[in-house]
């Protein structure tokens, strides 16, 4: 590999980048694949950057890390997502947890701070993080909306996509149904709307910026969502948490100190978190990070330290709750099963087994669940669970078939 010439490093180590547009977008142009650190201190990579150290990243850390791509838009920019765990070429149950940012073009901040949470996470998982969960991370969900103006520049940044379309109003609605927005669905949207059907998904975080805030569901119905109390506590920690680390001074205190009911803040249809937590009852936040949308690369830095431990601690989510296997009696193989808290679920809150591996994630505030968990040709099953905060409760639940009620055959 060539050696770079002092200036140039000197550029790569984010004292001086170029600047295009705006003094507060600075874009990096340039990668040092030989440096420690990928991502640019304090300063958002450009288009082809990015590509860059996404794939490094995955070249570099080979047994936590790899890369996929969901899908390549019409621009030919392509929606790149990491995939994170311990032993990463092997599939085996555990929690699928995704992180996006900069749905809406121009709400830049967690583009660079999703990077910044991958290579940490990669240099050095403290917590063990990846040893537990798959980790999806997703920083540029928008990308031709973000590099409207061309690859190198951010100074163009709009909020819709390549047509001018709102992504957090084009998926489908569980009150508003199937195009609320009166559009066909974007190859963004449908790009995000494979990889949940196909992924699964458990728990969810979509960073956005023009506010300071952790919103859950639901954003279309005024109804609260079964696991109200579970979304409070861990809005709740999350808001305390960000305050308490912030470097940014009054931070992340709007509404109410931080948090907020979607629909309280203001109803819409069509936005993501709705799509997945109702079509694909994944537990999806959609949390506001930063009140300027056009966050200043030169405080990139601090806003990570502010925003490090809230964001962990809302990923350690998955690790808690109800932990199941469902297998069949007799072969010990897994079964797709139905896992519902009578009384308590309604509007799609229950939860699945997954087909190939048995396993259902179920986070719930402290208490005590009656579990009825049932499947084609076999006896529902009842358990009972008690759960204290932070707390894992691992099942093993073998059904037994019904003799009266066969499996169908597959054809």
């Amino acid at each position: 590999m060539k050696r770079i010439i002092p200036v140039l490093l000197f550029l790569l180590l984010g004292s001086v980048f170029p600047v295009f547009g705006q003094e507060d977008l600075r874009v990096s142009l340039l990668l040092d694949r030989e440096a420690p650190t990928l991502v640019p201190a304090a300063a958002y990579p450009s288009y082809d950057v990015y590509e860059d150290i996404m794939f490094e990243l995955a070249r570099r850390y080979p047994q936590r890390c790899r890369i996929e791509i969901w899908g390549t838009l019409p621009s030919g920019r392509r929606i790149l997502v990491l995939k994170l765990a311990d032993d990463v070429r092997h599939s085996r149950a555990r929690p699928q947890v995704l992180c996006t940012a900069t749905m809406h073009g121009d709400e830049l901040a967690g583009y660079w701070i999703l990077l910044r949470l991958a290579e940490t996470l990669l240099r050095n998982d403290a917590t063990g993080l990846l040893s537990d969960v798959a980790l999806f991370i997703n920083p540029l969900a928008n990308p031709d909306g973000a590099f409207r103006a061309g690859n190198r520049s951010l100074a163009g940044a709009q909020r819709g996509n390549a047509q001018g379309v709102d992504l957090n109003r084009n998926y489908p609605d569980p009150d508003d149904g199937r195009y609320p927005d009166g559009n066909d669905h974007q190859p963004e949207t449908r790009i995000f709307m494979r990889a949940a059907e196909s992924h699964g998904f458990d728990l969810a975080i979509n960073f956005h910026g023009g506010a300071e805030l952790f919103n859950y569901p639901w954003d279309t119905f005024r109804s609260r969502h079964p696991d109200t109390e579970w979304w409070r506590n861990v809005s709740r920690d999350f808001a305390q948490t960000a305050q308490r680390d912030s470097r940014l001074g009054n931070y992340f205190k709007d509404r109410a100190n931080g948090t907020t009911n979607g629909h309280d803040w203001y109803p819409i249809s069509g936005s993501r978190q709705d799509y997945m937590n109702y079509y694909h009852r994944t537990r999806e936040a959609t949390v506001e990070i930063t009140n300027a949308k056009r966050f200043p690369a030169k405080d990139l830095p601090d806003l990570w330290v502010s925003l490090r431990s809230a964001l962990l601690n809302y990923l350690n989510e998955a690790r808690y709750g109800i932990h199941g296997i469902v297998t069949d009696q007799v072969t010990g193989l897994p079964l797709r099963a139905h896992v519902t808290i009578p009384g308590h679920d309604e509007m799609q809150s229950s939860v699945y087994s997954e087909r190939i591996t048995g396993d259902f994630y179920r986070y719930l505030a402290p208490g005590t669940y009656r579990l009825l968990v049932s499947a084609p040709g076999y006896r529902s099953r009842t358990v009972i669970v008690s759960l204290r905060d932070k707390q894992r409760k691992e099942l093993q639940i073998a059904l037994e078939r019904d003799p009266l009620d066969p499996p169908a055959r597959k054809k």
